[in-house]
């Protein structure tokens, strides 16, 4: 069967973007604005006026007068307005200054010779042809700079004068000012052939253009007025401004005419100019800004294009989706990872499409009568693309005509596959499919061992969930994008969801050496991970309930978090066919960024028993403390007596070392300072890790398990906080000489200059609580600078590096260049490696 096809197979080599020409603008007119009235006393938009029905409808009811069509379809026309005086365009002040700068004052040619511009002519074409066009903008800028230097004319030998400007758009010739009309004919002597050499192509972009004479009226569409609730027309900022324009016009062609002072002449010619500035850009230098009657600033044309807000990134770049929610996430540790929590509200207003057959048009006619419920159905689309609405009225004859063919938008249920999203969305792992859970809840759900790829947390954080709307988009979903595809990092090949926490805690105390549960305890536990199995014993180990999540041909071997502490036989996981033997399962194994069994699992036996492994881990560590329990008291931060006596000695030996160091101040000794603290923090870390108490200590338990926190979250809290810093030195002179009043002047020693000898536990003293928080704010200060600007380079980097792909071949390539003959110069899926390594 042959298929015949319509396609248009064409590329487009170039945009070419010019200035609109009077010629042009008028052209592409529909309409003189003449008036500043925009309604007449009924309330009809006035002929000649800024609503014009010649450029388009706002309004429902009104056909539009250019194009015969109502406010749905009619795309809106442009006018235009013939200035009494031209004005220039605030954008193209510097290229009408370099422009003058580098024409002669009297034939308007280029300043540089026949010769040289033949061969500069080659040189611009060569430059874009092989060099690209940064080249031939460069060449352009170097050629503009050598004329501007040229004194003589060396065609007619006319003496040339240093045109100036006065910001934001006077320009002078000596004392002379020049008017936009001198600037007009000026512009109107230069060749077409001298052109290239500024840059512009005679077809769309000449010099005279630059210099406003008619003014492009948008059309009413792009400035649409609102109507307020008291009857009352508000109308958008570009029609306030543009209503200024025209009366400021007439006026100023009013006093033309009637032969006025040229005084009042050039104030309402400088009034005009200032209008049509603020028009265009409201942000102008030296220009003030237009505000509204509220002191609001005026959003102008410019306010319009650019930035994020703009029609750009704001508008065509399609930020806003439909069928998408967003909601403040919430923990939920009984969904599955790859699981999101949807609030019932949600589900039944964001709708997934199912086509109707012959097999399932019963099910979809009961989802229809349900429309007013949960799980119902809003909308039924006949194949012809006609979108019904089931309501009370309309629900019987969409029961009467549902067919195969029609496509029924239903609530979503439990098993749908969504997008989940978190912004800023930095690395691909960022949106991610997951399932539905339809929970009672006004919150998204999320388990947390899923928020590491996100760099979600609990505390406000926002989310995204984004309902598929076609077949091959869900396909994706759920065999590409999946969460359950994407456990482990393409980064470093280290698991991106697993463990951590309560239930590196739990799993950590289910595997212990001494761990035994009564047969009712056993299996509560398995229960909750739904394996249901007939248990005889009395008694069993926290490995053997732990084995039983295991595949039964597993053999793996690695060492455990405490392998480095203890370095006993315990510390090493050996799983044999199957079965836990030795070892403690903590984050070491299952733990997130560093599990070494999630990442055997992922790579070894795919990705869905690595997620149920995953899940049923989870669950069996937090059920466990469900059972067994696990606290927190203060005693768990003791230190005996002798400790805090080496630590006073460890500190007093290194104020006598700086005395010493202080008896000869010069350049090095800040940093000799700063090494001796750093050693006395060192020293005090060893103290503590010596003399803490390491049984049944649930602080130092969740630190050598790797659920939480590390040794040195423990020197602040029960040793000392230590030196602290501003700007990379040492905190000084705060005040007179002297960094508080409670020291000597002059004093460099160490406590004087912010080193804090007190702990968390005992409390720091009003002095050292100071100069704590001074050093803290500097560290939000910093976060708080970054932050956007980590934010702007990445926005910089994805923009530069968005062409760049993996082709089929494995080659990388951004456009026609090569990058890499093969990815990453060895062709490895990162994801499935040895933590990046091919040790496999």
């Amino acid at each position: 069967m042959k298929l015949e096809s319509n396609f248009v197979f064409s590329k487009i080599a170039a945009l070419e973007f010019g200035i609109l020409s009077p010629k042009m603008i008028q052209k592409m007119s529909t309409v003189a604005i003449t008036s500043s009235e925009l309604y007449d006393i009924d309330g009809f938009p006035v002929d000649g006026g800024l609503s014009d029905l010649r450029m388009g409808v706002i309004d429902p009811g009104l056909t539009c007068k250019t194009c015969g069509n109502t406010i749905r379809d009619c795309p809106g026309h442009f006018g235009h307005l013939e200035l009494a005086r031209p004005v220039f365009n605030i954008k193209t002040v510097p290229y009408i200054y370099n422009i003058l700068n580098s024409t002669c004052v009297s034939c308007g040619r280029i300043l540089i010779s026949d010769e040289h511009l033949k061969k500069l002519s080659e040189d611009i074409i060569s430059a874009e042809i092989n060099e690209g066009h940064k080249k031939k903008v460069k060449l352009i800028k170097a050629i503009v700079k050598h004329a501007k230097n040229v004194t003589v004319c060396p065609f007619c030998r006319t003496k040339q004068h240093k045109i100036k400007l006065e910001k934001p758009y006077t320009f002078f010739d000596g004392d002379q000012k020049l008017t936009p009309i001198d600037v007009l004919s000026r512009l109107e002597k230069i060749k077409d052939s001298d052109l290239q050499f500024f840059g512009l192509d005679p077809d769309y972009s000449r010099p005279e253009w630059m210099v406003v004479s008619i003014l492009a009226v948008p059309s009413i569409t792009i400035r649409p007025s609102i109507t307020l609730e008291n009857g009352q027309r508000s109308e958008d900022d570009l029609t306030h401004k543009l209503t200024d324009i025209v009366r400021t016009n007439q006026r100023l062609a009013e006093n033309i005419r009637s032969g006025a002072p040229e005084i009042i002449i050039d104030e309402l010619w400088d009034l005009l100019q200032y209008h049509i500035t603020t028009f265009i850009s409201n942000d102008s230098a030296q220009v003030p800004v237009a505000r509204q009657k509220s002191n609001k600033k005026l959003k102008s044309l410019e306010d319009r294009i650019k930035g994020k807000e703009g029609l750009f990134r704001g508008s065509g770049l399609a930020k806003r989706v439909n069928y998408g929610a967003r909601s403040v996430i919430s923990p939920d540790s009984f969904l599955r990872f790859d699981e999101v929590g949807v609030p019932i509200r949600v589900a039944m207003e964001v709708t997934r499409p199912e086509k109707v057959t012959d097999i399932n048009i019963d099910r979809m006619k009961a989802l229809i009568k349900n429309f007013n419920s949960y799980p119902g159905a809003n909308y039924v689309i006949t194949p012809d693309g006609i979108k019904k609405k089931i309501t009370d009225t309309t629900v019987s004859n969409i029961l009467d005509e549902l067919k195969s063919g029609y496509t029924v938008e239903r609530h979503l249920k439990d098993g749908d596959i969504i997008l989940f999203n978190r912004q800023p969305s930095l690395h691909r792992l960022s949106i991610m499919g997951h399932s539905v859970k339809v929970l009672p809840y006004n919150t998204l759900g999320i388990n947390p061992a899923s928020t590491l790829p996100y760099n979600a947390d609990f505390d406000g954080d926002e989310m995204n969930i984004h309902v598929l709307q076609n077949e091959e988009a869900l396909a994706e979903a759920e065999m590409i994008i999946n969460i359950k595809n994407n456990i482990v990092s393409p980064r470093h090949g280290l698991p991106l969801i697993g463990a951590a926490q309560d239930y590196v805690s739990g799993c950590a105390l289910l595997t212990a050496k001494d761990t035994q549960l009564e047969k009712a305890k056993a299996e509560f536990l398995l229960s909750n991970i739904n394996i249901v199995t007939s248990l005889k014993n009395k008694k069993y180990s926290g490995r053997e309930i732990f084995s039983m999540i295991l595949p039964e041909d597993l053999n793996f071997e690695s060492n455990s978090s405490t392998y480095k502490i203890t370095k006993e036989d315990d510390s090493i996981v050996r799983i044999k066919n199957g079965k836990l033997a030795t070892g403690v399962i903590d984050a070491a194994t299952i733990g997130r960024e560093s599990g070494s069994l999630l990442q055997f699992l992922f790579v070894r036996y795919g990705s869905e028993v690595t997620a149920k492994f995953i899940d049923q881990t989870n669950k069996l560590g937090l059920m466990t403390l469900f059972l067994m329990g696990m606290s927190v008291n203060i005693h768990d931060f003791d230190i005996p007596k002798v400790a805090n006596n080496e630590i006073e000695k460890v500190v007093k030996e290194g104020e006598n070392e700086v005395s010493a160091l202080l008896t000869n101040y010069n350049d090095v000794t800040e940093a000799k300072i700063l090494n001796i603290s750093n050693r006395i923090r060192v020293k005090v870390r060893n103290i503590i890790d010596a003399y803490i108490e390491k049984k049944n200590n649930n602080v130092e338990s969740m630190i050598t398990t790797g659920a939480k926190g590390s040794i040195t979250n423990l020197i602040p809290t029960i040793g000392l906080v230590g030196q602290q810093m501003l700007r990379d030195v040492r905190i000084s002179n705060g005040f007179s000489d002297r960094l508080t009043s409670h020291f000597k002047k002059n004093d460099n020693g160490l406590i004087a200059r912010g080193f804090i000898v007190s702990n968390y536990r005992e409390g720091l003293n009003p002095v050292e609580y100071f100069l704590h928080s001074a050093s803290s704010r500097e560290g939000l200060m910093d976060n708080v600078i970054r932050t956007p600007i980590s934010g702007y380079m990445q926005r910089r980097l994805s923009s530069a590096l968005q062409d760049l792909k993996v082709k089929d071949d494995l080659s990388v390539r951004m456009g026609s260049s090569i990058i890499q003959f093969k990815y990453g110069e060895d062709g490895l899926d990162v994801s499935a490696s040895d933590k990046g390594d091919l040790k496999l």
